[in-house]
């Protein structure tokens, strides 16, 4: 016991270690996107169930409420405390992989493939995504504590579980599935753990799911009459496929998935047959495995693919929703590389082979992040500058002082090449649902009243999307006029380049 403690803890020590070597640049990066917004919704009424749309966001308004009476607007300590989560939550996926009794390197592989997943950057790099980490440290603590009390037999374990599961479903959608995942595991991995005296049938253990998933209907109700969107969304089933497939492949392959995504972007041959290959390699794995572990490879699959349903069928493909299913895949690769050290007779070859595999991921991922974390500065840089032009002007008391704010950036572009051959690009966010919330919480005027405007010829690669009601030089000209005004525009090309009272 106290040496499985210390190798836990060496674990916890050495993810740390290497996430913060890895990731120190992105403690640098500011609040961008939605968080300003964020915080200060937490400082206002908890209880508008209706703007938060898909999430129950209560318990994320108490979190970011008390970020903000400890930190306020100083960015650093926010991303200490939402690195030290994805470093945690490494550290469970190895405690996991322990009690599904893998091999010490194959808990190692799989938490370091947890660790840096660079197809899930957004997650490591915007703090909006705090509830998403969250939910997720609470996935694997219940699958944990789900094993152990098919083990000890101890119904601390069980409270464990349920709890685990309950704040996982409030803290963040993507947690409705957790008890789905957990009946997955329970199903195919339990019933080899206890002894032959026992009698297992197919309903051993229910009870404790009839809790989880009951759990999930009541919350589900309440969400209900609370007036909070359904999560699942009108999306056409070809898009639910492709993201399901997407999200599959993505996650499995890591930083060498955006070299081949273009390919999976819709239904063509080389998508296909690239879909199929890696059916035929896992179902290969699952076929070559015997007893409890072609059991718990099963188990693993489900977990995997149940992860990957809540944005398949209530969103989108995006970088943050890969986060979730990339912990499963970890596990995946973590099997599928241990079958391969089991089955095949040339040892030397075969630690070569799974070495090589292990430095190409962990070499491609690091690259991808080093890549996405020079956009992130971008927009860093830009979302700053913005702030401080508009601090050296404004007086200390704004009272009766309009801000009109022209053409600022909606997101900036992290370029990749379509299958086609242009030039695309993941779209980082900067100001959207930003500035306004970030100058309300900077001067504590809640009355500051903040306009943005789209001058109507800017639309450009250098900034797409501008953020704002489209206006014309001359309604821009008639607010200019009025003395209680104060208007900045942003010029592409140069994150300075926000132009004071600028001319029409």
């Amino acid at each position: 016991m106290i040496r499985t403690t210390s190798k836990a803890l060496l674990a916890l020590s050495s993810f740390m270690l290497m996430g913060f070597l890895v990731f120190y640049p992105a403690l640098r990066v500011g609040f961008l996107g939605d968080f300003a917004g964020d915080l200060y919704g937490s400082q206002q009424n908890w209880f508008n169930f209706a703007a938060y749309q898909w999430n129950f966001y209560v318990p994320a308004m108490a979190i970011y409420s008390g970020l903000y009476k400890t930190f306020q607007l100083f960015p650093l300590p926010y991303h200490v405390v939402h690195l030290a989560l994805i470093f945690i939550n490494a550290w469970l996926v190895y405690v996991l992989a322990q009690e599904l009794e893998f091999e010490s390197w194959q808990c190692w592989v799989a938490g370091l493939l947890a660790l840096f997943n660079s197809t899930a950057f957004e997650t490591y790099f915007w703090l909006s995504t705090i509830p998403k980490v969250l939910a997720t440290s609470c996935g694997l603590a219940a699958l944990i504590c789900l094993i152990r009390l098919r083990q000890k037999r101890a119904s601390i374990w069980g409270w464990g579980y349920l709890i685990m599961v309950t704040i996982g479903m409030s803290l963040e959608s993507t947690g409705l599935i957790l008890p789905l995942l957990g009946l997955c595991l329970d199903t195919y991995y339990r019933p080899w753990r206890v002894s032959e005296a026992d009698k297992v049938t197919p309903l051993s253990g229910l009870r404790l799911h009839f809790w989880s998933f009951g759990s999930a209907g009541i919350f589900l109700l309440i969400r209900h009459f609370l007036g909070i969107k359904p999560y699942v969304t009108n999306i056409p089933m070809l898009k639910k496929y492709l993201t399901l497939t997407r999200t599959i492949f993505s996650t499995f392959f890591h930083g060498l998935s955006e070299p081949f995504l273009f390919v999976v972007e819709g239904i063509t041959p080389v998508s296909i047959m690239l879909v199929m290959v890696l059916l035929i390699v896992l179902m290969g794995v699952w076929y070559v495995k015997q007893g409890p572990e072609k059991r718990r490879f099963t188990a693993l699959l489900l977990l995997w693919v149940g992860a990957c349903l809540p944005h398949t069928i209530g969103a989108n493909f995006q970088s943050r929703y890969l986060y979730f299913p990339g912990i499963f895949a970890a596990l995946v690769l973590a099997d599928l590389l241990g079958t391969l050290r089991l089955r095949l007779y040339a040892r030397k070859f075969v630690w070569l082979f799974i070495s090589l595999v292990i430095i190409g991921y962990l070499a491609t991922d690091l690259y991808a992040f080093h890549q996405s974390i020079k956009y992130y500065m971008e927009a860093t840089r830009i979302y700053d500058a913005g702030i401080q032009k508009i601090r050296s002007n404004l007086p200390e008391k704004p009272d009766g002082i309009r801000l009109v704010l022209v053409d600022f950036p909606d997101s900036i572009s992290r370029p990749r090449t379509t299958r086609r051959g242009h030039i695309d690009g993941y779209r980082i966010l900067v100001f959207r649902n930003a500035l306004p919330w970030h100058m309300r919480l900077l001067y504590q005027n809640s009355n500051l009243n903040v306009t943005l405007l789209k001058l109507s010829d800017q639309d450009g690669d250098d900034n797409p999307e501008p953020l704002g009601t489209p206006a014309s030089p001359e309604q821009l000209a008639k607010l200019l006029a009025s003395p209680q005004t104060m208007t900045w525009q942003y010029l592409p090309g140069n994150p300075e380049n926000f132009v004071l009272n600028p001319k029409p």
